[in-house]
């Protein structure tokens, strides 16, 4: 069975950003209504990896 995730490709917009004491918290939308919490390290380039996604 096919969910809507898997044939929906999201295009999150940035809704608000604010600068926290582990790097830069952002909250995103896209136009399907599903919301998403990022959270990028002080130094992304340094470490990519370091990137969250919160659903």
């Amino acid at each position: 069975m096919t969910t809507t995730d898997e044939i929906h490709r999201h295009r999150w917009q940035v809704e608000s950003s604010h600068p926290v004491s582990e790097g830069l918290l952002s909250y995103q939308r896209c136009s399907c209504g599903q919301w998403r919490v990022t959270s990028t390290p002080l130094h992304p380039v340094a470490h990519p990896e370091l990137a969250r996604f919160a659903r």
